[in-house]
This record gives structure tokens, sequence and C-alpha cells, in this order.
């Protein structure tokens, strides 16, 4: 008789989604605990962290990596933000400034559904309802083990509903995420 061999669960990290949520809150997250949360609680073996890449931001790339991360880069784009004028003087309030755009999006699925073979079960860590056609078909093969979401806040409704019940909130475990 032979005993299937586990593989063990992977993470899909929706990197930009879960940075501009801590940023927004009034906590930061430790990437480290994170990471250490998903190995025991999950059996994670591997973390794919999504993000786009800025060079100046190099530093904290080489310490995703460090803790065990798998980083997948995206290029970056460059839209131009309006200068903020104060309707009451018509003074500029913060200039024109170059910001940052990146949707790992479509390479997040598509690294999902590329291992599907490669691991038992899949976790999402993400808030967005972009991923609700995703969790649904994971759920249908019978890959996914939980739709982790930043903060159950700013969760989409769809993603919500497409998890059935296969989701959690990432403030519902502040104390052992929250960074000190």
């Amino acid at each position: 008789m032979v005993v299937a061999q586990q593989k063990g669960n992977y993470a899909f990290i929706d990197g930009i989604n879960l940075h501009l949520t801590y940023e927004y809150l009034d906590w930061k997250i430790d990437y480290r605990k994170l990471l250490t949360y998903l190995r025991k609680r999950h059996n994670i073996t591997t973390a794919y962290y999504f993000i786009g890449f800025i060079k100046e931001n190099n530093n904290i790339y080489k310490a995703l990596e460090a803790y065990g991360y798998s980083l997948a880069f995206r290029e970056v784009s460059w839209n131009k933000v309006d200068a903020v004028i104060c309707p009451h003087c018509n003074k500029i309030v913060e200039p024109e400034k170059d910001k940052p755009k990146c949707d790992c999006d479509a390479d997040l699925v598509l690294q999902v559904m590329d291992e599907v073979d490669e691991y038992d079960k899949a976790i999402l860590i993400s808030s967005d309802g972009d991923f609700d056609n995703l969790v649904r078909k994971l759920l249908r093969i019978n890959k996914l083990k939980l739709v982790l979401a930043p903060c159950k806040e700013g969760c989409s409704r769809l993603l919500i509903s497409a998890a059935r019940g296969r989701i959690d909130f990432m403030d519902n475990h502040k104390v052992e995420l929250e960074k000190i």
C-alpha cells in the first residue's frame, strides 16, 4: 500500500493589498511573526509574496527574503498625482508627485494555478474582491484552506461570500502578529 506524502500548504500573499491595509490601520504587522504564524498554524511550507519592484525598497525585499518569503516581483508603473490645492487660499498643500502603481493580481492567480499540484491547500492573503473567482475555483477542486484577509473592515463582500466560511481576518490575531 502506497501512502500519499503530504506536500504542505502554500500561502499566496497580495503584498500591495496587505501593505496598503496596514498603512491605513493604526498598527504595524511583523512579517517575521506572520510567517511563523502561517507555518505553525497552517503548515505553510512556501509563502509567495507578490509585490511591485522599486529599487529604493531593496532593504525591505532582502528582509522579507531573509525571513523566508519567496518574492514574486512585478514591474511598477508611475502615475502623476495632481497637486492638492487648498480650497480656501488656493495655495499648494501637497505638490504634484509620481505615485507607484502595481497590480500583481494576475501574477498571483497564475502562480496559484500553475503550482496547484505542488501543494495540499492554498491560503490566500488579501481582501481584494478580484480574487473571488480564484477562491471559488480553489473550493471546487478542494484546494482552498483559507482566505486570510488583512482586516474585516475593508474586506470585499465578494471575497467573503466566495470563501463560504473559509475566511479569517488578521486583525483577529493582532496580539500574535503586531510589530512591537
